[in-house]
């Protein structure tokens, strides 16, 4: 019985200690086709030596895994960055000397925005930390904004001839069919 104490007691610390944590993404604003950088910081985590998650992106914004640069908060950690089948990035960020992380910025993450326009959602999930005793902890997903606005408003195209159905060249679109610069169109 006092075993099983011992195990609540260690789960509720473990849990405890997990939402202590706090991993952050910064919401994110930016033109279509445009690149920018996802920053991921952390606060209260500096019990943890090492680090595990996966990055998944709105279909459309791409990754460059080679130009992800550590922050401050690594404190010397190593970072390894790996496609996944689903297309998903998994980060681990390790040390082998066991130093712990310092709140602040942990990555910058360099991204691509898509080619539509869109509010969606990026997410980080299968969080996982370990500290220096070898204790690891499973963390909530954390989710953020992205919003991806068209870099430009194309103009209208020019019509250079529009003609009724009977053949005769006219100023304004008529209703009913046009005959527009050879195509055939609709004006109700």
């Amino acid at each position: 019985m006092k075993r099983l104490y011992t195990i609540i007691i260690l789960l509720a610390m473990i849990t405890a200690d997990c939402r202590a944590q706090s991993l952050s993404v910064a919401n994110i604003e930016a033109q279509t086709g445009e690149e920018t950088e996802l920053v991921v910081s952390l606060s209260e985590g500096t019990l943890m030596t090492a680090l595990q998650f996966n990055l998944a992106l709105p279909e459309g914004m791409t990754l460059a895994e080679s130009d992800v640069t550590l922050g401050a908060a690594t404190n010397g950690h190593t970072l390894n960055v790996e496609t996944l089948d689903n297309g998903d990035h998994l980060f681990v960020l390790y040390s082998m000397d066991q130093n712990p992380f310092m709140d602040g910025e942990l990555l910058r993450i360099p991204v691509k925005m898509g080619s539509t326009s869109a509010s969606s959602n990026g997410k980080l999930y299968t969080i996982r930390t370990a500290t220096a005793d070898a204790v690891s902890h499973t963390c909530n997903d954390v989710s953020w904004e992205i919003t991806t606005n068209i870099n430009h408003v194309s103009s209208p195209k020019t019509i250079k001839s529009t003609y009724n159905l009977a053949g005769q060249k006219t100023d304004d679109m008529l209703k009913g069919i046009n005959i527009v610069d050879g195509k055939k169109v609709m004006v109700k």
